[in-house]
C-alpha cells in the first residue's frame, strides 16, 4: 500500500514516519498525547486511567509495549481489513501515513492507520481499523475520541472506523464535532501542563490508578503515619465495597444459573436487545463478565 506523508497536511505538521511499537515510534509518543491517549485523558479508557498515563508520561513507571494476543491480533489484521475497505469502495485511494503534529498545539499528535482520497468530492478521509471478539452494540467511546482528536489535528471532516467485531464487517461514519473537539482540547492542555510541571492528576476510582500508585510505592519502613481524615474515608468505602461484593456475588450466581448451558444473556428494553453478561471457561468452571 502507498504512503501519502506531505511535509505539512492541513492544520498539521509531519513528525515522523516510524513504524508503530517500533523505539523510535514510542520515542515520539513522549512527546505528545496520541489519539489512543485522548480517551484515557478523559476517563474513557476502561484499561488505563489518566493517572497512570501521567506516571508513564514522567518516566516514574516504564511506559511498555503492548504485546497481548489481542493487540498482536488486531495488528496482523489491520492491512487485510484495509484491503477489503478499499475493495467496497474502489474509487477511493488508500494511503498509509505518518505521525503529525498540529501547528498551533505541537503536543496533539495523529498516527492514524490510513487516509482515503476522494476524487469525486476532492477530500480526504480518515480510516481506523478496528477489531473486537464480540459484536458490538455501539461504539466504545474512547475509539469515538481517538477519531475526533485525529480529526482536529489532520483538519479532516469525516471518519470511518471499519473492522470486524464478532465476526461481522463493521464500517462507522465519525463526522468532525468542533463541541468534542474543544474539550478535549482543553482537558488535553490540562493533562501536557501537569506532565510539564511533574503535578499529578486528582484521584480517581480506578483499578489501573491503584495498580500505578502500587508500582510506584514498593520500598516500606516499620513506623505509622497518620493520615487524619482519610482514614475515616478509606474504612467506610471498604465497607461499602464488601456489601456491594455480596450484592453483585448473588446476582452473579442468580445470573449464571438462569443462563444454563448458554453462553450470552440479554434482555430487551423497547424491544431492543442488549448483552447483559457472557460467560467463558476458566480452568473446568464457568466465569460471568458482566457488561458495563
Amino acid at each position: 500500500m502507498e504512503s501519502h506523508t506531505p511535509t505539512e497536511f492541513n492544520s498539521a505538521i509531519l513528525a515522523g514516519t516510524f513504524e508503530s511499537n517500533t523505539p523510535d515510534w514510542y520515542e515520539l509518543r513522549k512527546t505528545g498525547i496520541g489519539g489512543s491517549e485522548i480517551g484515557t485523558i478523559c476517563g474513557l479508557n476502561p484499561w488505563e486511567s489518566a493517572y497512570t498515563l501521567w506516571a508513564k508520561r514522567t518516566e516514574q513507571i516504564p511506559d511498555e509495549p503492548l504485546n497481548s494476543w489481542a493487540v498482536r491480533l488486531g495488528q496482523a489484521f489491520e492491512q487485510p481489513i484495509l484491503d477489503l475497505y478499499q475493495e467496497e469502495y474502489p474509487g477511493q485511494k488508500i494511503y498509509r501515513t505518518g505521525t503529525y503534529r498540529h501547528k498551533d498545539y505541537p503536543f496533539m499528535l495523529a498516527n492514524p492507520d490510513a487516509l482515503a482520497y476522494d476524487p469525486e468530492t476532492d477530500s480526504w478521509v480518515l480510516i481506523e481499523v478496528k477489531t473486537a471478539r464480540y459484536e458490538w452494540n455501539s461504539i466504545p467511546p474512547h475509539y469515538i475520541a481517538q477519531v475526533q482528536h485525529y480529526l482536529f489535528v489532520l483538519g479532516i471532516d469525516t471518519a470511518v472506523i471499519c473492522g470486524v467485531s464478532g465476526m461481522v464487517w463493521m464500517e462507522h461514519v465519525i463526522r468532525a464535532d468542533k463541541f468534542e473537539q474543544d474539550n478535549q482540547l482543553l482537558m488535553a492542555k490540562r493533562f501536557w501542563d501537569k506532565v510539564q510541571n511533574f503535578e499529578r492528576p486528582e484521584w480517581d476510582g480506578s483499578e489501573s490508578t491503584y495498580q500505578t500508585v502500587r508500582k510506584l510505592n514498593t520500598e516500606w519502613y516499620d513506623r505509622e503515619v497518620d493520615i487524619g481524615e482519610m482514614g475515616i474515608h478509606v474504612v467506610n468505602a471498604q465497607a461499602r465495597f464488601d456489601e456491594a461484593q455480596a450484592e453483585l456475588h448473588k446476582a452473579k450466581s442468580a445470573t449464571l444459573d438462569a443462563m444454563g448451558d448458554a453462553r450470552v444473556a440479554y434482555m430487551e428494553i423497547d424491544g431492543e436487545r442488549h448483552t447483559v453478561a457472557t460467560r467463558h471457561m476458566r480452568g473446568n468452571a464457568p466465569v460471568l463478565t458482566v457488561k458495563k
